[in-house]
C-alpha cells in the first residue's frame, strides 16, 4: 500500500537528562532506512535541505518499561552544508569545537572514520515548546580532557542494521 489512513504510533522520546554527559559518536544517519530516501527538511523558504545526523551515546542511562536501563542515545541534526568550511554552518560549529578536522572527506565512509568512534564531552540544556513537550538541546560537543576516560558504547543497535525507531 502507497499511502494509508490508518493512525499509527508516534514513537514517544524521553528528552536526554541535562547536564554534562560523556560520549561517543556511534553512527552517523543520512538517509531513512524504510525508504532509502535521504532526511531533508524544508526550509520557510521552500527549499529542501539534505540532512546529516551524528548519533552519541552517552554515559546517562534510562529505565526502560519492563525495568531495564538502556544507555541514552542523542541524534544531532545539521542541515547539510555546501561547504563544510562555512564557518556559520552549525556542523561546521559541531566539528570544530570537537576539534574534528575541518577537510574535504570524499565519501560518508571517510568521513564516519573520521567521526564514529570519537569520544566527546557532551553538555544537554532543555527547553519547552509551545505544544507543551520538553526537548533536548546538545549545547556543547567537545574532546574529552587528556587523562579522562572515555566513554565506550554499550550495546548500541545501530539504526542502519534495523534498531526499531
Amino acid at each position: 500500500m502507497f499511502l494509508s489512513a490508518i493512525e499509527s504510533a508516534k514513537t514517544e522520546f524521553e528528552p536526554h537528562p541535562k547536564g554534562v554527559a560523556n560520549g561517543v559518536c556511534v553512527e552517523v544517519v543520512t538517509h531513512n532506512k524504510k525508504t532509502g530516501e535521504p532526511f531533508t527538511k524544508t526550509t520557510k523558504e521552500g527549499d529542501v535541505k539534505n540532512r546529516i545526523i551524528l548519533v552519541f551515546q552517552t554515559d546517562k542511562t534510562t529505565t526502560k518499561e519492563d525495568g531495564s536501563t538502556v544507555n541514552c542515545a542523542y541524534w544531532d541534526w545539521h542541515n547539510v552544508p555546501q561547504s563544510i568550511s562555512n564557518e556559520n554552518g552549525s556542523l561546521h560549529k559541531r566539528l570544530k569545537d570537537w576539534e574534528v578536522e575541518i577537510k574535504d572527506y570524499a565519501t560518508q565512509e571517510a568521513f564516519e572514520k573520521a567521526v564514529v568512534g570519537r569520544p566527546a564531552t557532551l553538555v544537554f540544556t532543555h527547553n519547552s515548546a509551545d505544544n507543551g513537550k520538553t526537548y533536548s538541546n546538545l549545547t556543547s560537543c567537545t574532546p574529552v580532557d587528556e587523562g579522562a576516560t572515555a566513554f565506550a558504547a554499550v550495546d548500541y543497535q545501530s539504526y542502519n542494521d534495523g534498531a526499531p525507531f
